[in-house]
């Protein structure tokens, strides 16, 4: 009798299984997938014929795009199963005319049905990972709009920008070898973030147990949110994006730096986060124990990025009071202090040692313990900052990238995201929120209490991704 091939696995990573805790959250309560977005806004002369083929040859070439998703057994760390990718379903593209697709002609207006799509339901388990959607425009800056939604364990933000780049130099090079490398370790690791438990788990276990401590000593004043410790909502995204372009994006830029630090302008950008949120609760006449936002840590090595499959992220908490968001000076200190104490605390490496634990965890369980620990909160809200956004990617298929920038998934608590992205001296801040969790006349509040700490100049232009009317 013939022998079958060894399987060919790669495990997730620490990151992997926390964002996959996520999407069992979000499947059990809402409904639907934890997915990530990103968007380009493409000009004229968009091949589409050129681009099935160039996500097909791709996809082809690297079945992790399209393998299942499995844990073996009730218990162990679950892994893409690479042997099974090619009964596995090929990349989808969907391309939409403007009508089906919402929004008009006009270059600064996104099409509804990115939005929509956040709200899918994506099979992990039979390898529905990636999808992508056009949307073309006419008028008087026609082009196409397309949005790239995945699995959020497949890509970080990081990782994701990489595909894309990679996309593009493959479009301008017929002979660009298709495949992007996964670095192998023993095991099919995949060095540094996974590691196997059993060589070092005291040590880990002890790193571990250092991050649970500062997660519980940040619960001794439970995070607010202005969602609210939802249960069970129907997952209904909506989105919007804020370009500030020319001398607007340039003086956002230059005043973060001035005001928090030539290397860590994120924290400019958090600090605006936390007060536009604050904006709304005055508004509410309501006041949380506290704002805890984590902030995504980007651990790729450098020279590494081939290997951008699969999460490389720890996170970095911030926490701070209602009091100490009146003066950004004031604020913007208090996250100075936050950020080295993590540091030198080494928690951005005891976060990873905790997620490696959660490999092996069911998902429910991790869950559970996060909003218990929080009041039934798993934070304030999301925030993301990225440099130059794709900077590494100029064309595809024969159009020039007009602009692009991520669009995160967010949970129907803690209902709300901010992502603050680069592109061409531009600066987009992206607003997502569960449809419910903050009204359209709360995200006004929070536009002009964002424009306000940018000093916002009066050329800034705000395009809709939301499919309210």
């Amino acid at each position: 009798m013939a022998t079958s091939p060894k399987r060919d696995v790669l495990l997730l990573t620490g990151a992997d299984c926390f964002l996959r805790a996520f999407e069992y959250e979000v499947r059990r309560t809402s409904g639907a997938s934890h997915l990530s977005q990103l968007v380009l806004r493409l000009g004229p002369d968009f091949d589409v014929a050129a681009f099935r083929q160039l996500v097909n040859e791709v996809s082809r070439a690297n079945p992790i795009v399209r393998s299942p998703i499995r844990r073996p057994g009730f218990v162990g760390a679950p892994v893409y199963e690479l042997d099974r990718a090619a009964a596995a379903p090929g990349v989808a593209i969907s391309v939409h005319d403007r009508s089906e697709a919402g929004g008009t002609a006009a270059l600064g207006d996104l099409p509804a049905v990115f939005a929509r799509r956040l709200n899918d339901r994506f099979d992990a388990r039979r390898g529905r990972l990636l999808h992508f959607d056009l949307a073309p425009r006419a008028g008087d800056e026609p082009g196409t709009d397309l949005a790239m939604t995945w699995q959020h364990m497949l890509l970080d933000g990081s990782g994701s920008e990489f595909f894309v780049e990679h996309l593009a130099a493959c479009s301008a090079d017929p002979q660009r070898d298709r495949t992007i490398p996964i670095t192998r370790a023993a095991g099919g690791a995949s060095s540094p973030a996974v590691a196997e438990l059993s060589a070092a788990s005291g040590v880990r276990g002890r790193m571990a147990q250092s991050w649970h401590r500062a997660m519980l000593v940040m619960g001794e004043k439970p995070p607010g949110s202005l969602a609210g410790p939802l249960r069970r909502v129907a997952q209904q995204l909506r989105y919007d994006q804020l370009r500030l372009g020319g001398q607007d994006g340039a003086a956002a830029m230059a005043k973060a730096k001035k005001m928090a630090g030539f290397l860590t302008p994120m924290l400019f950008f958090l600090a605006v986060s936390i007060r536009a949120h604050q904006a709304v609760a005055d508004r509410r006449g309501v006041s949380p124990a506290s704002w805890v936002v984590p902030l995504p840590v980007n651990l790729r090595p450098k020279g590494s990025q081939g290997e951008v499959f699969r999460t490389h992220v720890s996170l970095l908490w911030f926490q701070v009071t209602p009091e100490q968001t009146r003066d950004m000076a004031t604020l913007l200190e208090v996250l100075k202090e936050q950020r080295l104490a993590s540091i030198r605390g080494k928690l951005v490496e005891a976060g990873v040692a905790a997620m490696d634990f959660a490999r092996y965890a069911p998902a429910r369980v991790y869950s559970h313990m996060a909003r218990r620990t929080f009041g039934g909160e798993l934070a304030s809200f999301f925030f993301a900052y990225t440099a130059e956004f794709a900077a590494g990617a100029t064309s595809l298929c024969g159009a020039p990238i007009l602009d692009g920038f991520h669009v995160p998934s967010v949970p129907a608590s803690p209902g709300s995201a901010l992502v603050f992205c680069l592109r061409d001296g531009g600066l987009n801040v992206v607003q997502v929120h569960q449809h419910g969790s903050v009204s359209g006349e709360e995200l006004g509040v929070m536009r002009e209490q964002i424009l306000r700490d940018l000093g916002h100049a009066p050329d800034g232009e705000l395009s809709s991704g939301s499919t309210e009317e």
